[in-house]
């Protein structure tokens, strides 16, 4: 584990349990339904996050073939028009990619991310370092959306546990 991100690793193992919280006891009915237009549906969300973790991948020098490129494509918005994966899909992947994640993070070297990320991000830091920091921070806002349309469907609030 390299100190320079272990706070991020931190944050993305916490990340792989609220992810799993923040879905159950959502019905499979309720993942596509959007609670306005002005929202985007349970299954949307989820699969922009793994979409997300296969991004990581690419600025910890462990690119993997990512099954939703084309659906999020230039951080493409929701679109009503395409398909999106049910859920079960989304899961398998989640799982997936949590564990090249794991590995990449475990793999990577002190210059591959202190070297500058191939696109900017909000942080300041365009380091591919930087680019994950602001990829924790995202995938935390996102799960938060999942938990707040899980208290929406279920009456439940996701558990930190």
């Amino acid at each position: 584990m390299k100190k320079t991100i272990y706070s991020l690793e931190v944050i993305f193992n916490l990340n792989e349990r609220l992810f799993n919280n923040s879905i159950a006891g959502i019905k499979e009915e309720q993942y596509i339904e959007r609670i306005s237009a002005h929202n985007n549906p349970a299954n949307w969300i989820a699969a922009h996050i793994v979409w997300a973790r296969y991004l990581m991948l690419v600025f910890l020098g462990k690119a993997a073939s990512n099954p939703y490129q084309e659906l999020f494509e230039n951080f493409r918005a929701y679109d009503a028009s395409l398909n999106y994966p049910a859920m079960p899909e989304v899961i398998t992947e989640w799982k997936k990619t949590t564990g090249l994640l794991k590995e990449a993070l475990q793999s990577v070297s002190e210059e591959q991310l202190t070297a500058d990320a191939p696109i900017k991000n909000p942080t300041g830091d365009f380091t591919n370092g930087g680019i994950l920091a602001f990829l924790a921070q995202h995938e935390s806002f996102t799960i938060g959306q999942l938990a707040f349309l899980k208290k929406y469907f279920s009456k439940e609030a996701m558990s930190y546990n």
